[in-house]
């Protein structure tokens, strides 16, 4: 358990970078010690309507691969509970994903192209409302239970309408969706109300499992169950200290997985994490919070002699969140005045040490370009005139001293370092943070209550493409707010959202994911401080673990093996 603390609010970024980097220079006592004991090519998919991408088949391994062993891998914290479809935490997807399917996903050479999982092939209707997809027969559920589309229509009818008292938080991903439906227990079928761009990446995310329908029945709910049809079987979960899992024997790729069985360490201490991985008792770490620290890299690259710290693009933005329903928040003066008064390239050296990249609400190719957002208030340097214009704001809005503001902290070092460094932004305009840190799950619960003022937080895209951004704006639904944790509802994002969807036309669609991104800045109520870049190690006997696409895809270990 962590112990509640108060962070001290540095005075100068010179002082918060020393403290960022003496937290992770020192090796810390050894960690826990392990057990003495790529998916494989998938079909080809088709369209003989309208065509869908192909299944590309993944680049030959290098070298033989060999079966055994037992691969271990650090994370750094218990997930919230085990429930995929209400959970959206990266200790949930990190730990979880490797017990189930979905229908399709990500090719691992390419985060362009889908491929599929579950699905061996699917077809699209001419007009792009209904996909057909056709599954693999003949597998089994972990407990022995037969697979079928069934079980497929049920998992998606659960995150899409889901029963009384089960959180949907992938709902806004699928408001695409009018039916699912299973015409036999071979073939999946949806039809949506209106053509999607995205509905394939959508599908893809590592978040859209499929779930035995008899068990959830008999369950109710997977907060504390682990039963899919993936490459490895949960045997023992200890609160606090690991997730054991074995091969599934029964596994319906041929020849996966390659390894006997999968131990995550749950080690909180970002200084013990490190020594387990640097004295080999961790072979690879997870991937996005669960692994490097950019301090942690450079040790690792310093102090072993092979490669072993891998970057990757986290998808991640590191952001101010405000929550717009409790004051001093409601007025968009007050949240402009924080937009302006972060200094994004010297967040990206102070807390990233030199890993990341300024950008707009927006991931990659589709957010606003880092030319044009120089030029920009909020990102335009030197700061002087934002700062100006900061103050300006806060004494039309009544505060020409500022104002003092209790802050919901994660009690995770990279989430604690972001509060530090916002208290210190902040604090040239007059606001005081008064830090609060809470552990993950009650962090977690005051989140989705809405019980807090403001947050300094990590969110991440779960795939690739803007769609994914509806979930963190959408409006609520019986009075359930979801990922929308700023609780600011606005007719015209909602508009635009729509729009870019239904959007087929590439160019057409980039257009408006610019006006979108632009009302996004306008609004202010979850201002972005940098994008980062996620960094994972890696010992060389552990092969193939692929390309990553962020941090909730691609983690089902299936094609992974140890040369020794």
């Amino acid at each position: 358990m962590y112990v509640k603390r108060w962070l001290p609010v540095v005075a100068c970024l010179a002082a918060l970078a020393v403290v960022l980097a003496s937290c992770t220079a020192g090796v810390a006592t050894p960690g826990p010690t392990p057990p003495t004991s790529r998916k494989a090519p998938a079909p080809e998919a088709k369209s003989p309507a309208v065509p869908s991408v192909p299944a590309a088949t993944p680049k030959p391994v290098a070298g033989q691969p060999r079966y055994g062993g037992i691969l271990t891998i650090s994370t750094l914290g218990d997930p919230v509970s085990l429930d995929m479809h209400q959970e959206t935490s990266y200790l949930v997807a990190n730990v979880v994903q490797l017990a189930y399917n979905g229908i399709t996903q990500y090719n691992p050479e390419s985060s362009e192209e889908v491929i599929g999982d579950l699905a061996r092939n699917w077809e699209t209707s001419k007009d792009g409302l209904t996909y057909t997809f056709h599954l693999s027969e003949n597998l089994k559920f972990h407990d022995g239970g037969p697979f079928a589309a069934e079980d497929a229509r049920f998992s998606f009818e659960r995150m899409v309408r889901p029963p009384r008292d089960i959180r949907a938080p992938r709902r806004p991903q699928l408001a695409a969706v009018d039916k699912v439906e299973a015409p036999d227990k071979g073939t999946l079928k949806f039809t949506l109300k209106y053509p999607s761009a995205s509905f394939l990446n959508v599908l893809s995310s590592g978040f859209m499992v499929v779930f035995s329908k008899a068990f959830v029945e008999k369950k109710s709910h997977m907060k504390n169950d682990v039963l899919g049809t993936g490459p490895y079987k949960l045997k023992t979960y200890s609160a606090g200290v690991s997730l054991e899992y074995v091969k599934n024997a029964d596994y319906f790729v041929k020849g996966r997985p390659y390894v006997d069985g999968i131990t995550f360490y749950i080690i909180r201490d970002p200084g013990t994490r490190l020594a387990a991985f640097r004295t080999g008792q961790v072979k690879l770490t997870g991937p996005g919070e669960a692994g490097l620290t950019p301090a942690a890299a450079q040790i690792v690259r310093r102090t072993l002699p092979q490669e072993m710290v891998v970057p990757y693009p986290s998808m991640c933005n590191n952001l101010f969140l405000m929550n717009a329903l409790e004051k001093p928040w409601t007025d968009l003066r007050v949240r402009t005045a924080a937009h302006l008064a972060i200094d994004r390239q010297k967040g990206i050296e102070v807390l990233g040490q030199g890993f990341g990249e300024i950008g707009s609400n927006m991931l990659g190719k589709w957010g606003i370009a880092k030319e044009e957002l120089a030029k920009m208030p909020g990102w335009r340097q030197p700061k002087d005139a934002d700062i100006a214009e900061a103050k300006r704001l806060l004494t039309e809005a009544g505060y020409p001293d500022g104002f003092t503001v209790k802050t919901l902290v994660r009690a995770e070092k990279n989430f604690e370092d972001m509060s530090v460094y916002m208290a210190d932004q902040l604090a040239k305009i007059g606001v005081k943070l008064e830090l609060d840190v809470k552990e993950s799950a009650v962090r977690g619960a005051l989140l989705n209550q809405g019980a807090f003022s403001n947050h300094p937080m990590l969110n991440c895209f779960n795939f690739p493409d803007p769609e994914d951004a509806a979930r963190l704006w959408a409006a609520p639904t019986s009075g359930d707010w979801g990922q929308n944790w700023a609780r600011y509802a606005d007719d015209k994002i909602t508009e635009l959202l729509a729009k870019q969807s239904r959007a087929l036309d590439p160019a057409e669609r980039m257009k408006i994911v610019r006006e979108l991104d632009l009302k996004m800045i306008e609004v202010a109520v979850r201002p972005g401080i940098y994008w980062s870049q996620a960094l994972i190690g890696i010992w060389p006997e552990v092969k193939n673990r692929g390309k990553l696409i962020g941090n909730y895809s691609l983690q089902k270990y299936q094609d992974i093996w140890l040369a020794k």
